[in-house]
């Protein structure tokens, strides 16, 4: 399938999840700062659009009684249904991230376009 034009740079809002059309996949485009991320757009947890959830950080462990510190603020998609939360940079999840994610996808900006690599 190659490069998959999905919008202009002004379509898409700093740290607000934009639901995008590629080709026959749905994906979850969001801008942070200048880089663009794309993931699929469906919660591995139960398909959830992330699309609909919101932007939010993550919490670094931590022991009983000691104060959780929010990391990450701004990388997590939590879905709207059950919190689960991807990483938007990998796809991977915060609940056992080597096994549960969803595709993630190189993201290109070319003349004010922004352009998703899909595999074939």
């Amino acid at each position: 399938m190659g490069k998959v034009e999905v919008g202009a740079v002004e379509q898409f809002e700093e740290g607000k999840p934009c639901g995008v059309r590629a080709g026959d996949r749905d994906l979850v485009i969001v801008k942070r700062g200048e880089k663009y991320f794309a993931v699929r757009d469906a919660c591995p947890h139960q398909g959830a659009k992330l699309s609909t959830g919101q932007l939010t950080g993550d919490v670094a462990p931590c022991r009983p009684g000691e104060q959780a510190e929010l990391i990450r603020d701004g990388d997590f998609l939590a879905c709207p249904w059950h919190g689960w939360k991807v990483d938007v940079r990998s796809g991977c999840s915060n609940i056992e991230p080597e096994r549960v994610r969803v595709r993630s996808y190189p993201v290109a900006v070319h003349d004010g376009r922004v352009y998703v690599e899909m595999e074939n």
